[in-house]
């Protein structure tokens, strides 16, 4: 088959910028048979090539990516000229991996667009900044939703929720995955752990619980640092996130204005392997959102060997199932309780972290993109 994915995302550093180049880049290396022609805009540099795939990089007046920025939106000239690259490559099938660079393509090639939560549809005050917003997002992904031959997303949480709040029918929905990057392992090397912590002002002894995502509201940061204010006084947040550059809806002022700083940290956005070392010597990762498609710090953090407090809202029951603590994100006591009991056990602690390795090695990119590659060739012609 020939397969036009829409990369405009590649260099995106959010979760969905990670799952295509990871799911991409394990399809390659199973070596499938399909060719593959990634059609990027101009946040591609001109310089990128993927081995084993062809590359389209097309001019547009605004990127992809900040064009899907919380008061963002293309205009018509970018979406078309998009849309009839794609369809020009897209000889047997045109992917979307995420519904946010989604553009209308007429042609009769089957499409897949990938919805990886509904989060927007569920919580649209948390993500959207003005009601012009959420009316375009509305009408792209109503018109994505109907218009695409198969919608991929993540988890059957998120398969779920589409069929749900969107009245995608099951049928045609596929979940392919996600899995932890290979940096993410027990043995992962402290160090860059380390030097994150120092440069972030954080005592090397302190006892410290980690979260790792976007600062946005929905991300229910505000609950978590009232939990840590329950919590002994020489118990520490260390929040890793991009403070500067997200550009989606951010909650970082108010929660500035609200945090202690002795207690709360904010490392800013981390490499890899800083993340690994961090997960590994942290007391716990915490991820208390409203809502999560995936929850790929979570899953990350277990193949390190972390104990895992996580949102019940989020694929982790289906994937860790007993081998981590679950919150409900509208209770902020059963965040306080959760946190009180992993910092006061180590042997909770250690008893989830083994339990989570286990489960965590079930996840993998190639399984994933296995999963990817049989939902194309469903539609081959």
């Amino acid at each position: 088959m020939r397969i036009a994915v829409e990369a405009s995302t590649w260099t995106n550093r959010r979760g969905y910028g990670r799952f295509l180049r990871e799911i991409l880049t394990a399809a390659l290396r199973l070596g499938s048979r399909h060719e593959l022609t990634l059609v990027g805009d101009t946040s591609l540099p001109v310089s990128f090539a993927l081995p084993g795939a062809k590359v389209v990089r097309v001019p547009l007046g605004v990127p992809a990516g900040e064009a899907a920025s919380a008061d963002g939106r293309r205009s018509l000239a970018d979406m078309r000229a998009m849309s009839r690259a794609l369809a020009r490559a897209g000889g047997d099938c045109i992917f979307f991996p995420t519904v946010y660079s989604y553009v209308p393509i007429l042609s009769r090639t089957p499409t897949i667009v990938g919805i990886h939560d509904v989060i927007p549809e569920r919580f649209p005050q948390y993500v959207f900044a003005n009601a012009r917003a959420r009316l375009f997002w509305r009408a792209k992904v109503w018109t994505a939703a109907r218009g695409a031959t198969r919608v991929m997303t993540v988890s059957e949480h998120a398969a779920d929720g589409i069929t749900r709040e969107l009245g995608v029918p099951r049928d045609r929905i596929r979940v392919v995955g996600e899995a932890p990057a290979r940096v993410f392992t027990p043995e992962a090397d402290l160090e860059p752990g380390r030097r994150a912590l120092e440069a972030a002002g954080v005592p090397p002894a302190a006892r410290f619980l980690l979260y790792v995502g976007g600062i946005a509201p929905h991300k229910n940061l505000t609950t978590l640092v009232t939990a840590i204010e329950s919590l002994p006084e020489d118990v520490r947040l260390v929040i890793v996130g991009d403070v500067e550059h997200d550009s989606f809806l951010s909650a970082y002022p108010a929660l500035l204005a609200r945090v202690d700083r002795t207690r709360v940290t904010f490392a800013g956005r981390l490499e890899d392997d800083a993340v690994a070392g961090l997960m590994r010597l942290s007391q716990a990762l915490v991820l208390p959102s409203f809502d999560e498609g995936f929850g790929l710090p979570a899953i990350e953090a277990a193949a390190c060997g972390a104990a895992v407090v996580v949102t019940r809202n989020s694929a982790m029951p289906e994937v860790l199932g007993d081998a981590a603590l679950y919150v409900d994100p509208e209770d902020g006591m059963s965040l306080q309780r959760a946190l009180a009991q992993v910092i006061s056990s180590a042997t909770l602690r250690a008893s989830l972290g083994s339990a989570a390795v286990q489960r965590a090695r079930a996840c993998t990119w190639e399984a994933a993109a296995r999963r990817m590659i049989a939902m194309f060739e469903e539609l081959a012609p």
